[in-house]
């Protein structure tokens, strides 16, 4: 295991990918779903993403319209052993800046799915 994996196993974490379209998906690993390995390399950048997003019902299950509400489509983790299921789709669209700030990023994996037609996510 490599520290990366070390500092991610077992706690919740949220990464991002990029869809064929150029939507944005957040991906919540309730603690054991799978995780692209670029972004196990970079993890930081990913909780930084999700420390800065205004999310008021974090711990909740109304965090999912949180997210919608910022532009992303959201899939959970399904417990136990998965796979993601779609949970919301977003609701309006993103800020640029928020958006800018995703695509900047090195780890951003680019998925051949579109997150619209996508209810449910296996692996990638």
């Amino acid at each position: 295991m490599t520290t990366y994996e070390e500092e991610i196993e077992g706690r919740e974490f949220d990464w991002y990918a990029e869809d064929i379209d150029g939507n944005i998906g957040l991906f919540s690993t309730a603690g054991e779903g799978f995780i692209p390995e670029i972004v196990i390399e970079n993890f930081s950048s990913h909780d930084d993403i999700s420390e800065s997003l205004d999310s008021p019902n974090w711990g909740s299950p109304e965090v999912w319209s949180d997210y919608a509400k910022l532009g992303f489509y959201v899939y959970d983790w399904d417990l136990p052993g998965g796979p993601y299921n779609k949970e919301r789709g977003p609701i309006g669209e993103m800020a640029i800046e928020l958006k800018n700030k995703l695509l900047a990023m090195a780890s951003l994996p680019k998925l051949n799915i579109r997150f619209s037609e996508t209810e449910v996510v296996q692996s990638v």
